[in-house]
């Protein structure tokens, strides 16, 4: 009677492992399978695409937060490897590891359940794995769910089986760390970010994607390079689409880079920001590095850090506000920059290695965010405009190449301030924000005074306007909906 009862349990198993893999392979068994793949393509896909057709054997990591599209990355992948690539449909695998039929086992099977599907895939092949001779591809998501993930994906590349790893995972490069460390020579990472203003134009107005369409990347360190991109963006959407644009930027700025967000009405909006950004990211992401004991701290801490962007934080004052101790938030704080929804600016210093300062300044890696805490609109002709500008402004700055440091100036004893200290190597570019139509010479003193008493280090500015444009002087002004446009 065991026996039996043990036959129809396997039983189960092996249809519940069929339904399963199945399901996610569609394409296995429907020969007139139509991918359905998101006809938009981000800057990533160019990057990830030149990987595959490399012949490195490198596995593919597609990191970022929440609700970024690394799905759909994925998903597009898979269409290119099948419609350019010409590889035959069962040559390619997709699963996703917060599956139940992964999840619901104990931990210590987990590994187990992968290696079934993964046998399963080979009987689809009708070979071993480690016997296939043309390339295959194996698209895992959530990779970061699976237990000793980086142990699979090693043993194939070092066996330099024909096997092309794409992994995907939401949490940062930190959370990844110690896994990472396992394949190191083995991995290409592709970070992904929130839609970035240029991304967002194309594709929410298509017209303007031929101009704006990627060029020459902007050397940040060099004014000639800046003035070029800038006078390249300008003449290419031509002056009378400049006003119009202003307005493109203020609807970005409320509607965010995060594309599965952007059909959603406010309230629905804010309410998925707090369970999926906040409650979820701290109860699943950071359970990875070490348990949660107080997860409300760490959820009213991201709180804070959204609705307040772009202040210089102090540890002692927020403790009072949520009732805990400044060590506890001193502990919270390098795991929430973990989860790459808030990011750290310190002091400038001078030195080029940065050291530990007590003062710094948060910001969200979306004014969306923002507008879905306060509930206040991430509006650039509000009374929040100053801190929603300066938020467009440093996600922007953060995706040039090159930079090594931002900082931001903010003497102890004076007036001095300046909002970026932007470092490439050992030249400082101090970038200002000032979101006004007019901007009187004397607001500029502090960038002035930075640049002419660093001449080996400094030999321009900028400043980001709301309208107004120079070229022609050391300290450029470019207009903010163009600045955004330069990344």
């Amino acid at each position: 009677m065991a026996r039996k009862k043990d036959e129809q349990l396997s039983l189960l198993d092996d249809i519940a492992l069929e339904n399963t893999i199945t399901t996610y392979n569609p394409w296995w068994s429907d020969t007139a399978y139509s991918w359905n793949s998101q006809p938009f393509f981000r800057d990533d896909f160019a990057r990830a695409t030149r990987y595959l057709d490399e012949d490195h054997g490198l596995a593919i990591l597609i990191n970022g937060p929440r609700r970024i599209g690394k799905t759909t990355l994925m998903r597009q992948l898979m269409e290119y490897v099948r419609k350019n690539k010409q590889v035959p449909t069962r040559r390619i695998f997709f699963f996703s590891m917060d599956d139940p039929f992964v999840q619901l086992l104990p931990a210590d099977q987990q590994g187990a359940a992968f290696e079934r599907l993964l046998g399963r895939w080979e009987k689809e092949l009708g070979e071993k794995i480690s016997q296939v001779r043309e390339p295959i591809y194996c698209f895992l998501d959530e990779v970061q769910r699976l237990p000793n993930w980086e142990l699979y994906v090693k043993r194939y590349v070092d066996l330099r089986f024909p096997v092309r790893f794409v992994i995907s995972g939401s949490a940062s490069h930190t959370i990844f760390r110690k896994s990472l460390e396992s394949l190191l020579g083995r991995l290409i990472e592709i970070a992904m970010s929130p839609f970035s203003f240029r991304e967002w134009v194309r594709f929410h107005y298509p017209v303007y994607a031929n101009a704006l369409s990627r060029s020459t990347p902007v050397d940040i360190k060099e004014r000639g390079s800046v003035i070029s991109a800038v006078s390249r963006i300008v003449s290419g959407l031509g002056f009378d689409a400049l006003e119009p644009f202003r307005s493109l930027a203020n609807e970005y700025a409320r509607a965010g880079g995060f594309p599965q967000l952007w059909n959603l009405d406010p309230i629905d909006r804010a309410q998925f920001v707090d369970l999926q950004f906040v409650q979820r990211v701290t109860l699943e992401d950071l359970r990875l590095i070490r348990e949660i004991r107080r997860p409300e701290i760490f959820h009213q801490f991201l709180r804070y850090a959204f609705a307040r962007t772009g202040e210089e934080y102090n540890l002692d004052e927020l403790a009072r506000t949520i009732k805990t101790t400044r060590i506890t938030l001193s502990g919270a704080l390098p795991l929430l920059l973990q989860t790459e929804l808030i990011r750290k600016v310190e002091r400038y210093s001078g030195k080029p290695v940065r050291l530990r300062s007590t003062h710094a300044k948060l910001y969200a890696t979306d004014t969306m965010l923002f507008e879905a805490i306060t509930k206040i609109p991430a509006d650039l002709t509000g009374t929040d405009k100053g801190r929603i500008a300066e938020t467009l402004a440093f996600n922007t700055l953060r995706r040039f190449a090159g930079i090594t440091d931002i900082t931001y100036l903010r003497e102890a004893h004076g007036d001095a301030e300046i909002d970026f200290i932007i470092r490439v190597g050992r030249t400082l570019i101090p970038v200002e924000i000032k979101h006004r139509k007019r901007i009187a010479p004397v607001e500029l003193g502090c960038v002035d005074a930075f640049i002419k008493g660093r001449p080996q280090e400094s030999s321009f500015g900028i400043v980001v306007t709301e309208d107004e444009m120079n070229l022609d002087t050391s300290i450029i002004r470019i207009p903010l909906s163009v600045f955004l446009l330069l990344d």
